[in-house]
C-alpha cells in the first residue's frame, strides 16, 4: 500500500476501535461472558442483558467498563470543536467513604458504605455469601490478612466491622471509583 492509502486505513480502524459496542470490547479483550459474569459477580444472562441494553446505569457502565481494563470518562462534546469532561453527577461527585462488613442472617453478607463528611448518597453491595465477601473486599485492595480478620470478626460477633475506622483514628477511606467498581450501588442501599 502507498503511504496515503496506509494512514487511511489506519484512521479508519482507529476510528471503528473507538465506536465498539460493549460485546466487540468484551471480545477484543479476550474475555467471554461467563468470564465477565465472575468478575462482576452476577449471573451470565445479566452479561447478555447489559451487551444489548441501549440504556443504563452510569454505574453498570462503570463496573463493566473497569471489568476489562478501562475506566469509563463521559465527554461533552461541541460543534466549536470545544469539550468538556464530566465527572460529577450528582451524589456521584467524589467524597471519601467509609465502609463497614455487616453479617445479615443465614451466613449473608453486606458492605455498606457511608460518607465521611455525612454529605453524598448511602452505598450498599447487594447481599452475597462468604465468598461474595471475600471477593469484594479484594477489590476493594484490601490486604488479605485484613480480610481474614473481618471475616473471624463477622463470625464472631455476627454484627457490623468497621473497615475504614472513623473519627480521628480513621485507617482508610475508599473513594467513589473504588467503591463503584467493587459493586456498590446506591439503588440497593436501603
Amino acid at each position: 500500500m502507498d503511504p496515503a492509502s496506509r494512514a487511511d486505513n489506519t484512521r479508519r480502524v482507529s476510528d471503528e476501535l473507538q465506536r465498539m459496542a460493549l460485546e466487540e470490547l468484551r471480545g477484543a479483550k479476550r474475555l467471554t461472558q461467563s468470564d465477565m459474569a465472575e468478575m462482576l459477580d452476577v449471573p451470565q444472562s445479566s452479561i447478555s442483558r447489559i451487551e444489548q441494553r441501549a440504556d443504563m446505569y452510569l454505574s453498570t457502565l462503570r463496573n463493566y467498563i473497569h471489568a476489562v481494563g478501562g475506566e469509563l470518562r463521559i465527554q461533552a462534546v461541541f460543534p466549536d470543536g470545544g469539550a468538556v469532561v464530566i465527572d460529577r453527577f450528582g451524589d456521584y461527585e467524589e467524597r471519601p467513604y467509609v465502609v463497614d462488613a455487616m453479617a445479615e442472617s443465614g451466613g449473608i453478607f453486606r458492605l455498606r458504605a457511608r460518607p465521611l463528611h455525612h454529605q453524598g448518597a448511602q452505598l450498599s453491595t447487594k447481599p452475597f455469601k462468604a465468598s461474595g465477601l471475600t471477593k469484594t473486599m479484594r477489590a476493594l485492595h484490601l490486604p488479605e490478612v485484613q480480610i481474614a480478620g473481618i471475616k473471624m470478626n463477622l463470625e464472631r460477633s455476627a454484627g457490623k466491622v468497621e473497615i475504614g475506622g472513623s473519627g480521628p483514628s480513621i485507617q482508610r477511606v475508599f473513594s467513589m471509583k473504588d467503591l463503584v467498581a467493587a459493586g456498590f450501588d446506591e439503588a440497593s442501599a436501603d
